[in-house]
């Protein structure tokens, strides 16, 4: 038992899931000074770590069942995404396991001089991650930084630690002690903690802007190095020549995936006049057939929003909409499915614009505006209005113009015929404020590496 804990609770059914430590500064300073030790045998031997790392994905997927009915409970998505989020992680650990990767390269001789250059881990990680998914985001940090020889300290969101102690108990089974270590906390402390400390090397976030830039503010303190993965109102431009149907299908699963909780999910859609009032429609029948409910359920599609916040701000957003002429066209209300919990129909507003708040910030819900256009390239231009700039994505069946209207777009990652696709090899981050850095890929462990120097020259 720790002297002080906090409870955890379902979203879903408000029922009292569990207690997890609060931990204090004092807390987390023994955890990272532990971790600093772990650090001195951990980043010794680069084929010993990419072993282990093989053996922790093996556990991991042993054990996938029940840490993903411990996320679905606390987080509230469906259980078969649950399952699939827990199967990323091992994947994450197998994909850099077996990165090519050598920690020495030899530049070639030149007058006497042999220079090469080592590649060494920066040190210890911290690593914030958020409530949406809460392992896979942290999984994508603690891979590659296992990988460079660092030790990991997590901070995992105050909703959703429960999840994240039993990855790490997995990881634990076969990683030395200390390498990975989780500091759970209702409040700031821990991510403030992290930030401030000197032992800390490196500060990876996923959150939102405003946490970040304050957390980087703090980290500079220190001259930690700092990624940041942040917010999104990604956009996703619809041509003329689709399959209004197809396509429709396609872009309603990737908005209101997780309930529309994913920072890459497209989140206003624009689309032409002439097809906007058959887009709509087809829409709206998508959304008809989902089912909401508990994640537990085998039917459930879409379970309920996160938090009482959040509900909040979707249902605020769509009733602002709504006022300044946004049709509903289906949802715009609390759902009723038979549990108490956070629940909201899925929304679609048509008619709606530029100015309109559910067009211009993030909503991170279950509700989505389509926007009419009539020239593209204004479309274009108001999808690059924002400060954001993480994702984006085209739809159109002549690829050739599609993908043109893609390298137009200000996003880290802008997909053509597809959203909220990422690989494991490719680096995601994001433009403007939606980020500093990358992550996945090459580009992902670049960040948790230091490179030194050494230029060597005959004697004299």
């Amino acid at each position: 038992m720790y002297e002080n804990e906090y409870s955890v609770f379902d979203p879903a059914a408000l029922t009292l899931l569990g207690t997890v430590p609060d931990f204090g500064e004092a807390d987390v300073a023994r955890a990272v000074e532990a971790a600093e030790r772990a650090a001195v045998q951990w980043s010794r031997d680069l084929e010993v770590r990419r072993v282990l790392m093989r053996q922790a994905a093996e556990q991991v997927r042993a054990h996938q069942a029940d840490i993903a009915s411990t996320l679905t409970l606390e987080q509230g998505k469906p259980v078969r995404d649950a399952m699939a989020e827990v199967g990323v992680c091992a994947d994450l650990l197998d994909y850099y396991s077996t990165l090519p990767f050598e920690d020495t390269v030899h530049l070639p001789e030149r007058s006497g001089r042999t220079p090469r250059v080592q590649y060494r881990p920066v040190g210890v990680v911290g690593a914030i991650t958020p409530w949406n998914f809460p392992l896979s985001l942290l999984m994508v940090k603690t891979a590659p930084a296992l990988l460079a020889g660092c030790t990991v300290v997590a901070r995992p969101s105050a909703t959703t630690p429960m999840s994240t102690i039993q990855l790490f108990e997995a990881l634990g089974r076969v990683l030395p002690g200390d390498v990975v270590q989780v500091c759970t906390g209702q409040d700031r402390t821990v991510s403030v903690a992290l930030a401030n400390h000197p032992g800390v090397r490196k500060l990876s976030f996923t959150g939102s802007t405003g946490v970040g830039i304050s957390l980087a503010q703090r980290a500079l303190g220190t001259v930690k190095r700092v990624t940041l993965e942040l917010g999104g109102n990604d956009p996703a431009i619809v041509l003329e020549d689709v399959n209004i149907e197809a396509v429709a299908r396609q872009l309603m699963g990737s908005a209101f995936k997780n309930s529309g909780q994913v920072c890459m999910a497209a989140k206003r859609i624009y689309v032409p006049e002439s097809i906007a009032s058959s887009f709509v429609d087809a829409a709206a029948a998508v959304i008809d057939e989902f089912t909401l409910g508990h994640g537990l359920e085998p039917d459930t599609s879409h379970g309920p929003l996160h938090n009482q916040s959040q509900l909040q701000v979707v249902s605020g957003l769509v009733d602002e909409a709504r006022a300044a002429g946004g049709r509903v066209v289906t949802g715009g209300r609390a759902a009723e499915v038979g549990l108490p919990g956070y629940f909201y129909e899925p929304t679609l507003v048509a008619d709606c614009r530029a100015g309109m708040a559910l067009v211009d910030q993030e909503q991170f819900g279950n509700a989505l505006p389509i926007v009419a256009y009539r020239d593209l390239d204004d479309a274009v231009a108001q999808a690059n209005d924002s400060e954001f700039g993480l994702g984006a994505s085209v739809w159109g069946t002549d690829l050739e113009r599609a993908d043109d209207v893609a390298g137009r777009l200000e996003a880290g990652t802008v997909w053509v015929n597809q959203h909220t696709v990422v690989e494991l090899d490719a680096p995601f981050g994001g433009w403007k404020q939606s980020g500093l850095g990358r992550e996945r890929g090459r580009a992902g462990l670049d960040p948790y590496l230091e490179p030194r120097t050494i230029n060597v020259a005959e004697a004299l």
